[in-house]
Formats: structure tokens, sequence, C-alpha cells
């Protein structure tokens, strides 16, 4: 199994392969040619599987693209779908999961939820998470059992966010160095001593899994896994787009009104807001050991900021700059492979972006917007477009940025 095996790589939506070296430059290794628009792919061993808006979810070797099985549908299905060593799960725009067979695409379970589903589905330990028009629906990934429902005011938005557990690790981590004791003494803590039945700890328990999701209304939701119980919700404002990310105990969230706000994830307390004129249209991708958050907007930059208070971290001849120009407006959520950071635009621009010195490094073209969110393997760059196409883009990992 490789480690992108869900949107954005993982049930944080981290979007991020540091562990290998990324590309210098890109040449198409091939293409295929699906039906409908192409969403965001995920990967397994040997096979890419990706769904389009024409309805239908394909599975394809990843070092030909040779089709291996297709799945119809009668709705869309270009919402990223998620793989795990024996099932696909892939959602419709109906509201239909359905668990498919890895080796043939035979249906192995289908489950209605009680909603219109849009976003990406997330997978940790063992549930399977479907964001819908009604709210957010856990299932057993092995039966397709619905475990809990968490129904909201408006529409989930984007992929869920899951915390595994070990965030708890990572905040306190974030913590430290910082004015932090202010912080813990200002937190809201009535929730979580409410749910203890104790006087709180303003800890976030390492075995703590949570759920994080973002609304049509404009509100975070933080739930927990176990049951669906709510720990707490914030308002953003706008639409969430593309759903949270969750990096170094905190949870970050991008709005179509222009509003990026970076939240602890124990408490939904605001750590800091970054503001721009026009509206997010991907989440945000952070890197913590570079203290950078990269998030693309509607006026076509990819926005670059520090993950302490937000402030523009790119510098001019005379004053700050908001992030790296692109031929349009952002369309596909950022990631990274190595020190290479991937991101799409409506124009069908590819941008590699050195993020050691953040400036777009290579370009590719595709024929249609790119809006699915690449997927990242070793020298393999797997990515969708609006032309009905799906790009394997290859490099020498030899090759070096400088």
């Amino acid at each position: 199994m490789t480690e992108w095996n869900q949107y954005k790589g993982d049930s944080r939506n981290s979007g991020l392969r540091r562990d290998i070296e990324g590309p210098a430059r890109i040449e198409a290794a091939w293409t295929a040619d699906l039906v409908g628009p192409v969403g965001s792919p995920v990967l397994d061993r040997d096979t890419v599987y990706v769904g389009t808006a024409g309805g239908n979810c394909y599975a394809l070797e990843r070092g030909t693209g040779r089709r291996r099985w297709v799945f119809e549908t009668q709705a869309a299905t270009d919402a990223a779908p998620v793989v795990d060593r024996d099932r696909l799960y892939c959602g419709t725009a109906d509201g239909t999961v359905h668990a498919l067979d890895i080796s043939t695409g035979e249906a192995q379970w289908h489950v209605e939820l009680p909603g219109a589903l849009e976003s990406p589905l997330a997978l940790s330990e063992g549930r399977l998470y479907a964001g819908h028009a009604a709210g957010l629906s856990a299932l057993e990934a092995e039966t397709g059992t619905e475990l809990w429902t968490h129904e909201t005011e408006s529409a989930v938005v984007g992929s869920p966010a899951i915390a595994d557990g070990r965030e708890g690790e990572q905040r306190r981590s974030a913590l430290e160095g910082e004015p932090g004791e202010e912080l813990l003494e200002s937190m809201d803590s009535d929730l979580l001593a409410a749910e203890r039945g104790e006087e709180p700890d303003r800890r976030w328990a390492t075995t703590a899994e949570r759920a994080f999701v973002g609304t049509a209304d404009g509100t975070v939701v933080s739930l927990e896994a176990e049951a669906g119980e709510e720990v707490w919700t914030a308002p953003v404002g706008g639409t969430v787009a593309a759903g949270p990310t969750i990096a170094d105990g905190r949870v970050y969230v991008g709005d179509d009104e222009g509003t990026m706000v970076a939240l602890d994830a124990a408490t939904g307390q605001t750590w800091f807001t970054y503001e721009i004129r026009d509206g997010f249209t991907t989440s945000a991708t952070v890197l913590p050991a570079a203290e950078t958050t990269f998030i693309g907007a509607a006026d076509g930059y990819l926005h670059v900021t520090d993950t302490t208070v937000g402030r523009r971290k790119l510098r001019g001849w005379l004053f700050s700059r908001k992030g790296i120009e692109l031929d349009g407006a952002a369309s596909s959520c950022p990631v990274i492979a190595g020190d290479v950071l991937c991101v799409g635009d409506a124009s069908g621009s590819l941008y590699g972006i050195d993020v050691t010195d953040p400036d777009p490094y290579w370009h590719f073209a595709a024929d249609g917007a790119i809006r699915g969110t690449p997927a990242i393997a070793p020298e393999r760059l797997y990515v969708g477009s609006d032309d009905e196409r799906l790009y394997c883009l290859e490099w020498d990992a030899d090759e070096q940025l400088h």
C-alpha cells in the first residue's frame, strides 16, 4: 500500500510526501482518455483509481495507464475515492457509497446516505467518513454498517479531516516556546469538562480521535469520532473551501469570502486569521517545520503565510507579496513532493514550485482546468483535468532542483 490512498494523501488532508525527491522537471509518461471531467486520483500498490463527472470510476495500471476495470454509475463520481488493501470506496453525487473489489471492480456493498454527496471520502481506523448535504456519516469500512450520522444545519463541503489521536502530542509540541499559557487560560473548556464529567485539564488526550468538517454556512465542526458527538463548533464566515487541514494540533480552513483561519484542534480557539479581497478556492497545505502555509484563491495567487500569526511570508523589493501568481484561479489543492509544491489552476496549468525559495520552477499545460488534486508517488504524479484525461507525469529523482 502506498501513502496516497485517499484525498490529499491521508486522513488529515496534509497533502505531503516529504519522504521522496520532488520533481526538478516533469515529462508525460502516459495519458488516459476517460468520460467526463476527471476528479482526484488515489493510489495503491500498482493501480491508480479515479472517478469522473461522467459517472464512471476507473482502475488503471500505474505504470502504463492500461484500463483494468470500470465501475459504471448513473451519477457523478468525481469526488475522490478511498482505497484500502481489499476495497475501493467511491461515492456518487446522488448520495450512494459503493465498496468495490480492487481486483475486479465488483460491488461488495453499497449504502444510501441521508443526503447528496459532493465531497471526498475519508478513511481512518476502520471508519469511512462521508460528508453530505445532511451532515457527516461514519460507516464501518468492512461492511458498510452505519455507525453514526451527525446532522449539520447546512451541507458538509470539502473533505472531512480526521485526527488519529497523535495530534495531541503535536499540539503540545506546537505550543512550546509560544505564549501558550495565556492561550490555555483563555480557552473555553466547558465542552471538554462536560464530556468527561470533571474539571478540564486543558489538554487533548493523545488517544482522542476527532473528525473535522466545514459547512456551506461557514461553520467548522469538531466531532468525537467514536460516536459522532459534537466537541465544538467555530464560525468562519463564508462557505468552507475544500475542507479542513490538520497540522501541528491546529485546524486550517479557508472560505469563499477570503478568510483563512487557524483553529486550536482541541477547543476551536482561533490562533490567527488571514484575509484577502477575493475568495479562497482550495484547502490549506502546511509545512510545520518551515512554519509555512500555502492556500489557493480565486485572485489567481497561491498565498503563502507563516503559521505563527498568518502574515504574508514572501518579500518583494518594497513590500511583502501575497504569494505566487498563477495563470488563473487556483482550482486544485496544493500538494508537496519533497521540496516541490504542485498546484493546478483553472487555465489548465500545473505548476512545480520550490518551497525552499517559493517561485514557479516548472509548468505543465493540460487542455482543460485542473480541478482534481494530484496524487503523488515516487517519481510519478497523477492528475486529472476537465479535458477528460488523466495524466501520469514522471521525473528523475536523481535530477537536482538547483
